[in-house]
């Protein structure tokens, strides 16, 4: 193990590592066992690729299970289609149980027998629980002498190894950032009712497949020179988290698209595609307000109706009160809504609710004025 989140995996034998998308077998060669690599062996030696207890051991000899400290499970199958030969070009050097060190020898291959049969004689290295456990795989390909280092495990941390574990706002927020590419990654940040919308330097640092097992995301999405991370109805939550470890995001520019594809979409659906956010963008930040004084005006009504006794009578100081504390909101819409589009275009935000003042100002009061200087 060279670091604490990686583990080298050794050669099992001498010979030529490949690809595992380079063997013969179709089950392996798609990955469907999990990640791994081949190895057509020159000579019939075969060792442990790592360190661990060996947890199952074929009774046709042809495949050995190693359990690492670390929780890999580890699969040395050795030859393609060699379990109709009941074991008889493998001998077994192992017991099931037994702590193995990488590099020991546990097996030997007659390599001339299987040939004889018309067999691949390639050896699969394989972590059958590669989805649960590791971030990543990365072999060297080429000739290789027994017990070489050929490939690097990359282990996934707790939170990644556990995705059904729920998570806080803040570690879910570092867990999001980590895998979107880092912050370094980061251009600018804004969310809307349901998604906080990454503007990227590079997309493809961003590990989808990670993030959509994560409990508390929903689904990730490519759209419009963004990359999306659906949240649900905590995203409000979850976007402070996330701007409270980048606070530089507050005061960075308006973002603008940053991938080529957007670039050369038609100008017409470009200008409508900002025109969308930014009205997203702009009206985000006043949903709850609204939501919320909308379900303090629906349970006035309910408190009043006669059928379930009229518990609130309207002109009663406690109904005027809330009353208006909710319709304020709504009277008031033009100023909220204008200081949160000022904010989104970096612009000044009190001119910006001074015009929505305006738009509020009291009509009749207003045309008696003008009435009066007739």
């Amino acid at each position: 193990m060279t670091e604490k989140n990686e583990i080298s995996v050794l050669a099992p034998a001498n010979g030529e590592v490949i690809a595992l998308s380079k063997t013969s077998d179709p089950i392996f060669s798609k990955g469907t066992m999990g990640q791994g690599f081949g190895l057509t062996p020159s000579d019939g030696e075969v060792v442990a690729p790592v360190s661990g207890k060996i947890s199952m051991i074929a009774e046709t000899k042809h495949a050995i299970g190693i359990t690492t400290d670390e929780g890999l499970e580890v699969l040395v199958h050795m030859g393609v289609d060699t379990v109709g030969l009941k074991g008889e070009p493998f001998e077994v050097l192992v017991k099931n149980d037994s702590y193995v060190e990488a590099g020991q020898d546990i097996a030997t291959m007659d390599l001339d027998f299987i040939k004889s049969k018309n067999l691949d004689t390639t050896i699969m290295v394989l972590i059958t629980n590669s989805n649960d456990k590791i971030d990543g795989l990365d072999v060297s390909e080429g000739p290789a002498k027994t017990g070489d280092v050929v490939a690097h495990a990359y282990l996934k941390t707790a939170e990644e190894a556990d995705p059904s574990k729920k998570l806080s706002y803040d570690e879910l927020a570092t867990f999001i950032i980590k895998n979107v590419g880092g912050k370094e990654n980061i251009n600018n940040l804004v969310h809307c009712i349901t998604r906080l919308r990454f503007y990227l330097k590079d997309e493809s640092k961003a590990n989808d497949d990670i993030l959509k097992n994560q409990r508390g995301i929903l689904d990730v999405m490519h759209a419009g020179g963004q990359y999306q991370v659906v949240i649900g109805n905590e995203v409000t939550n979850v976007f402070d988290a996330v701007m409270k470890q980048l606070p530089e995001l507050r005061d960075s520019d308006a973002p603008q698209p940053t991938n080529n594809e957007n670039d050369n979409r038609n100008p017409i659906s470009k200008a409508f595609g900002n025109l969308i956010g930014f009205i997203t963008g702009s009206m985000s930040p006043v949903i709850g307000v609204i939501a919320a004084s909308g379900i303090i005006k629906g349970l006035l009504a309910l408190l009043t109706l006669p059928q379930l006794g009229a518990l609130l009578n309207v002109k009663s100081p406690i109904y005027i009160t809330v009353s208006a504390m909710a319709d304020s909101a709504f009277f008031f819409l033009p100023v909220i809504v204008g200081f949160s589009a000022a904010k989104r275009l970096n612009s000044d935000p009190i001119i910006a609710a001074v015009i929505g003042g305006f738009l509020t100002y009291s009509n009749d009061y207003l045309g008696t004025r003008i009435q009066d200087n007739v």
